[in-house]
């Protein structure tokens, strides 16, 4: 049986769940291989003979030796946030960790403890950033830096993991409003996704729009995404405006569809990786796959057809929450430059 203390000490051990609660976390073993081809690190990968063990928060190390550098990427959901990771995974050593369930935990307990009128100094959420980011961090044989992307849910914590790790940069990836719309109204578990992600998007912008007239229930369903996808324009903006712009590089994923090559140097460039790997990720199979599921093909053509079979079917909704936002914009003239 494997010891906490060679869990620890074996960085094919990731943090894979924390049950707060219960003051713990689960690691998971998990390989090179299997790391690159998981889509999500959350339940849907495990299977019954992946080890892992139960290890008491408190036995974690405050600062895990053998650390590679990591960057992030951030993203509103359903933009080619998945497809951009394994892109990058062209480079060499770059290990991609997608949406590791942690990182949920702690911006639930973040929400938590912002709506709460007692707040501690340091919170709990808030002291083991560091900490998980070193495990995650922990180079495999040949890896020399570590991607994280996260879960849309999570972007409430970006400024506190920028802060968490100094030497980090961040993509920040959106789509233009229409096809961010068509997107998700071609499944239903896309619009559950954003729904479940506007209670905080809607307080991030109450807070800064500072307009009591923003509440949920007044939402129809395409306007509650909508609203949603304006929330996070306003955050990425004010990371670009604030001290942290020089580490966060915003990407439209339009765009980078539409200049794959010129897009990808730009974000090697601002990770300050070799752009000659750039090559090797216009190239790789990634492109014609479907990000979620590799073994499903699902290139260019597939992608074009499904966005406009869902103008089609959903040009109604669609078209609320484009009606919607322009509503607020034209009431908030600040909104002009999210």
């Amino acid at each position: 049986m494997t010891t906490p203390a060679e869990i620890l000490a074996d960085a094919r051990y990731l943090p894979f769940r924390l049950d707060l609660p219960q003051q713990r976390v689960l690691f998971v073993r998990m390989d090179a291989a299997a790391r690159q081809q998981a889509a999500f690190l959350d339940e849907r990968i495990l299977t019954g003979d992946m080890p892992g063990a139960w290890l008491p928060l408190d036995s974690l190390p405050s600062a895990p030796a053998g650390v590679a550098p990591l960057h992030f990427i951030f993203h509103i959901g359903h933009c080619g946030s998945t497809l951009l990771s394994r892109l990058l995974q062209a480079w060499p050593g770059v290990q991609s960790l997608r949406e590791p369930l942690p990182l949920r935990s702690l911006a639930e307990a973040r929400g938590a403890q912002v709506n709460d009128q007692e707040q501690a100094a340091t919170p709990q959420w808030q002291s083991l950033l560091p900490t998980l980011l070193a495990l995650w961090g922990r180079p495999l044989p040949a890896t020399t830096v570590t991607v994280i992307k996260a879960t849309s849910s999570c972007n409430g914590l970006i400024e506190p993991l920028l802060l968490a790790a100094p030497a980090a940069r961040a993509i920040l990836l959106d789509v233009a409003l229409e096809p961010y719309l068509a997107t998700l109204f071609k499944s239903p578990d896309s619009v559950r996704d954003a729904a479940a992600a506007a209670p905080e998007r809607m307080a991030t912008l109450r807070h800064a729009l500072r307009d009591e007239q923003l509440r949920m229930d007044a939402l129809s369903l395409p306007q509650l995404c909508a609203m949603g996808w304006l929330a996070e324009q306003w955050r990425f903006a004010e990371l670009m405006a604030g001290p942290f712009g020089p580490r966060v590089l915003r990407v439209r994923f339009d765009t980078l569809l539409q200049q794959p090559e010129a897009g990808l140097a730009q974000i090697a460039a601002h990770l300050q990786w070799d752009t000659d790997a750039v090559r090797a990720a216009l190239a790789s199979d990634a492109w014609g796959r479907y990000s979620k599921a590799q073994d499903h093909a699902y290139g260019a053509a597939d992608r074009a057809w499904d966005l406009d079979e869902s103008r089609r079917r959903h040009a109604l909704h669609i078209r609320g929450g484009l009606d919607y936002v322009a509503v607020l914009e034209a009431r908030h003239a600040v909104l002009g430059g999210a």
